[in-house]
């Protein structure tokens, strides 16, 4: 069967997916720079992610202190124009990689530890212009968010009193929360043993709220062999387009929902010419508290790293499928 075209390319009512409280059939391109759906993203897609976006991984330089079973955060550098280099730590639960939260950093004194690291005003309005950017493409996505203080007056930023600050918070759903603020001053004080620095920082947070989640048991090789055999047999209907045949794979709810139209669009975005690897499997945790068993695909001749493209599929706990997405890693967005 021959290969398509990216999904941009598809129309846009081919690209809609469906929904049970986790994302079913559909299409997903990984370009974005930011990952704020941290329920149904695993750890190794965020890697991959930082990866394709020629993400630098630098180390720890403290030692993480976690109460509540995180383990030591993955960091990364992104290189930025204008502003401080882009710091991203991945916060995760030791036993099962489970994402606890996510820090975004754009910060001055992680690269400059000098006193008196004062900016100039044009420094000054590229790290507003780049909060502001942030601000209106989570409220795109999210809505509008409970917004604290304001960024109007740089004049004042070198005044003792004249510190900008805003915070905005954004909650998506009960289980996650958007957190971003910024610190501008450029005021400078060195009184006996008080040293006051300039500070220049934006930090998005995404954080997972979930309280009293199910403790998951880890996946038996059994259950992963057999899943990875329905799969291969669900994917060999589709390569033959027998829809009704592939809609025997799926759950009760997305049989019932989904459309031939929707199968043909998802038939468009997955390569047959090549066969299937699986390379990671894994559990996550609906928002109803239902436990979903991951197994991602590359294409065996995909040798790059991360591969370019993965299948995603997803299953609930009587082994149907309740989602599948073909994921297209690409390069940095512009903004």
């Amino acid at each position: 069967m021959r290969q398509t075209a990216v999904a941009h390319n598809m129309k846009k009512n081919l690209r809609q997916t469906l929904t049970i409280g986790i994302l079913l059939i559909g299409i997903t391109v990984f370009g974005q720079e930011y990952g704020f759906d941290i329920h149904n993203t695993s750890l190794d897609e965020y890697i991959q992610i930082e990866k394709k976006l020629k993400s630098e991984k630098t180390l720890n330089t403290t030692n993480y202190v976690s109460f509540n079973g995180d383990a030591q955060p993955i960091k990364f550098k992104r290189k930025e124009k204008d502003i401080p280099d882009l710091m991203v730590s991945y916060h995760f639960k030791e036993k099962d990689s489970t994402m606890s939260s996510i820090l975004y950093e754009w910060d001055v004194s992680n690269f400059e530890k000098k006193d008196n690291n004062q900016k100039s005003a044009k420094f000054q309005k590229a790290l507003v212009k780049k909060y502001n950017a942030l601000e209106k493409m989570i409220n795109e996505h999210f809505g509008e968010a409970k917004i604290e203080g304001d960024l109007s007056d740089l004049s004042r930023t070198d005044k003792k009193d004249g510190r900008l600050n805003k915070k905005n918070i954004w909650q998506p759903n009960d289980s996650t929360e958007i957190v971003m603020y910024t610190a501008i001053s450029n005021f400078y004080e060195k009184n006996g043993m008080v040293t006051t620095n300039p500070t220049h920082r934006i930090r998005l947070y995404i954080k997972n709220t979930k309280k009293d989640e199910k403790l998951i048991d880890k996946l038996d090789e059994k259950r992963v062999d057999s899943l990875n055999v329905l799969s291969k047999n669900f994917l060999l209907t589709l390569e033959t387009k027998d829809l009704l045949k592939s809609k025997d794979y799926l759950s009760d709810l997305i049989k019932e929902t989904v459309t031939d139209e929707q199968l043909n669009a998802l038939i468009e975005n997955l390569n047959f010419e090549s066969e299937t690897e699986l390379i990671y499997s894994g559990v996550q945790v609906g928002l109803d508290g239902s436990v979903f068993t991951l197994l991602h695909y590359k294409y065996e001749d995909d040798t790059s790293q991360p591969p370019k493209e993965l299948i995603k599929i997803i299953f609930d706990d009587k082994n149907k499928i309740v989602g599948i997405q073909p994921i297209k890693l690409q390069g940095k967005v512009k903004d």
